[in-house]
């Protein structure tokens, strides 16, 4: 295919791709379990025979006339991709194999790498390290937060777009190796760092003991490592004898049902953590069982606080249980599942909404804090590697949790 047609549908595959991935990474919705492998089925208004004629003609004047190289298998993902947007939900799409083996990687939270959480810098579009993991590859290697990522295999890398291909070439399997090129803006030196990959568990929550014997837990997604993670911080902190808790989650943008589910269980009091209500109008509750947190409780929302959060932050504010502090949550109140695909491929597909205890669905509304306090997305953008007292959010939390323990 050449010309006029080439460029017409180079940019209605494009869009269509770029907006399915931007769905698959960025709000990371609550899934139910995969439920396997679909079967082949009649569809009314489908004539599959139709449509492969179709594509064989089409693929026949590509092949005689098109002056370039043609990858057959992205044009057909793209083409699925681009039907699956036809649903006309952003939730609802398909993932390639690859895209497909990224999103599992993501929610079983282990994979081969070299353990690094890593950010785009806003200023130059680099890739910036936030801190390499305890006892990884990186870690071991001297990586140190602030440096940036600038060649994996002598390939150069940026942030934005092609963070998920940086991270794709770093990921692989375990024992093999890869070459990251570093640039430490710190002192102004570029050097290659040659690592072997290691099964690397994703650490998604982090807690220390803030001002005044206050305790903070930051909860990054929910994945399958962050239950036990969550515990086994939580428990800590509790054995300290902390006077408080503020959970942060802003930026979260959300993760399995499942383990939001089994978290907002430890907190809130007995009762409803959530409902889900299919098409066909059945409901299905999540319930906390006997016990809850005994002492004051902030949690921290933005808007990029999504999903699974949204599910914790409304069942901690119906309930009463804790205050929340800082902007409307995203307002992402649907469930997907997985559907996964003879090939290794899959379909994500929104199969309920979801509703706070109260019976409130927050879909396109999101959740306003009690306690509305407004940051520059700068900073929100930078809250990982921010100095607490440049965190104007977290200093409000702060103020607010100490008048709650007098």
């Amino acid at each position: 295919m050449s010309g006029k047609a080439n460029y017409i549908l180079g940019i209605v595959s494009g869009l269509a791709l770029a907006v399915v991935f931007w769905v698959a990474f960025a709000t990371f919705a609550p899934d139910a379990p995969a439920v396997g492998n679909t079967q082949n089925a009649a569809v009314e208004g489908l004539d599959a025979t139709e449509i492969g004629r179709k594509l064989s003609h089409i693929t026949q004047i590509i092949n005689q006339h098109y002056i370039g190289e043609f990858d057959i298998e992205h044009a057909i993902d793209l083409m699925f991709s681009g039907f699956v947007y036809g649903a006309g939900d952003p939730y609802t799409s398909y993932m390639s194999v690859d895209a497909f083996t990224a999103f599992r990687e993501t929610t079983d939270g282990e994979f081969g790498g070299i353990g690094v959480s890593i950010m785009t810098d806003v200023y130059d579009n680099r890739i910036l390290v936030i801190a390499p993991f305890e006892g990884s590859p990186a870690f071991n290697a001297g990586i140190l937060p602030g440096d940036k990522i600038i060649r994996v295999d002598g390939t150069e890398v940026f942030g934005g777009n092609g963070v998920n291909d940086a991270i794709r070439m770093m990921r692989g399997e375990e024992g093999t190796e890869v070459l990251v090129t570093i640039f430490r803006e710190s002192d102004g030196t570029t050097f290659d760092v040659p690592l072997v990959r290691e099964l690397i568990q994703t650490e998604t929550v982090r807690g220390h003991v803030i001002d005044d014997n206050i305790g903070y837990l930051r909860i990054s997604q929910f994945n399958h490592l962050t239950y036990n993670q969550f515990v086994t911080h939580y428990n800590r902190l509790m054995d300290e004898g902390i006077n408080g808790l503020i959970l942060d989650l802003r930026n979260n943008p959300g993760g399995l049902l499942n383990v939001v589910a089994d978290i907002a269980d430890i907190i809130i009091p007995e009762g409803i953590i959530t409902f889900t209500e299919y098409a066909d109008g059945s409901r299905e509750y999540l319930r906390s069982g006997p016990g809850q947190i005994e002492i004051p409780l902030v949690v921290l929302v933005n808007g990029n606080s999504a999903s699974a959060s949204e599910i914790l932050a409304g069942a901690v504010r119906d309930t009463g249980v804790g205050q929340l502090l800082g902007t409307t949550t995203f307002g992402k109140g649907l469930v997907q599942s997985i559907f996964s695909l003879n090939d290794g491929s899959a379909l994500r597909v929104t199969v309920a909404r979801y509703f706070t205890p109260a019976g409130i669905s927050i879909n396109g509304e999101g959740i306003e804090p009690e306690h509305y306090v407004e940051m520059s997305i700068e900073l929100t953008n930078n809250l990982v590697i921010l100095a607490q007292e440049a965190d104007i959010q977290l200093q409000e939390a702060i103020k607010l949790m100490l008048q709650m323990v007098e």
